[in-house]
């Protein structure tokens, strides 16, 4: 086993454990909008602005308490569906990548690399750091796995002739 090749295990590593967290986030996010669906969520937030001190009749409170509970049950089944669907694909790209398996970087590249350009559009339609942040690290990932995935093609090419 070369250095490069244990190198590139490494940081594809790196990529899986950071792909099956986002998805365990995913997972959780899903379970509290699942939690919520059978259920009026605003008591349950009003008694939690109560438990932590904070007035409840503060505008900016009062307005987030509002959004929380102001979304409707179709909009709670979308977003329910999204985080699942997002949960399983971040879980199984993670772990194809820490397994080794080859069409998890394929898979990686795609489903990332297909979501760039609604990240762009929403970082035009609310700028903020962490979306910012969120974009560069994704952009990272698969510019990097493009380039290992190139890299790899290239030696077995050299390695045949």
């Amino acid at each position: 086993m070369t250095h490069l090749h244990r190198r590139r295990h490494a940081g594809l590593k790196v990529i899986g454990v950071l792909k099956l967290i986002s998805g365990m986030m995913a997972l959780a996010v899903g379970l509290g909008v699942f939690r919520y669906l059978d259920h009026d969520p605003r008591p349950r937030v009003e008694r939690a602005v109560s438990h932590l001190g904070l007035d409840s009749h503060n505008r900016v409170i009062h307005e987030v308490v509002g959004r929380i509970t102001g979304i409707d049950r179709a909009h709670l089944r979308a977003i329910e569906f999204g985080t699942f669907f997002y949960a399983v694909l971040h879980s199984v790209e993670g772990l194809g990548l820490i397994l080794g398996y080859p069409w998890a970087e394929y898979l990686v590249i795609v489903a990332t690399g297909s979501l760039v350009p609604f990240e762009i559009y929403e970082m035009t339609r609310k700028f903020s750091a962490i979306r910012v942040g969120l974009f560069l690290a994704n952009v990272a990932i698969v510019v990097y796995l493009a380039w290992m995935l190139t890299r790899q093609h290239r030696e077995r090419s050299a390695e045949g002739e």
